[in-house]
């Protein structure tokens, strides 16, 4: 009994965190909305003060949102 019971916390141990999938998507899909509407609001004040930009900050901030996102499932799952 006690060798079963030690058996499954070293099976706990190695599974490591129990984020879900759902989790996962969500936070990426929270990243490149947050990535996208800092990036289109940045460009819009850009924008605003100078002549007609290419939607680079948009892009950027796009790309930033899903490293953002990347990190955040790094630090939920170490």
């Amino acid at each position: 009994m006690a060798l079963q019971e030690r058996r499954d916390r070293r099976d706990d141990d190695r599974r490591g965190s129990s984020i879900s999938a759902e989790s996962v998507a969500f936070l990426l899909l929270g990243g490149v909305v947050t990535g996208l509407g800092a990036g289109a609001g940045i460009d819009w004040l850009v924008d605003a003060v100078a002549s007609h930009t290419f939607p680079l900050f948009t892009v950027i901030g796009v790309f930033a949102g899903f490293a953002l996102a990347l990190y955040a499932i790094y630090l939920e799952t170490k």
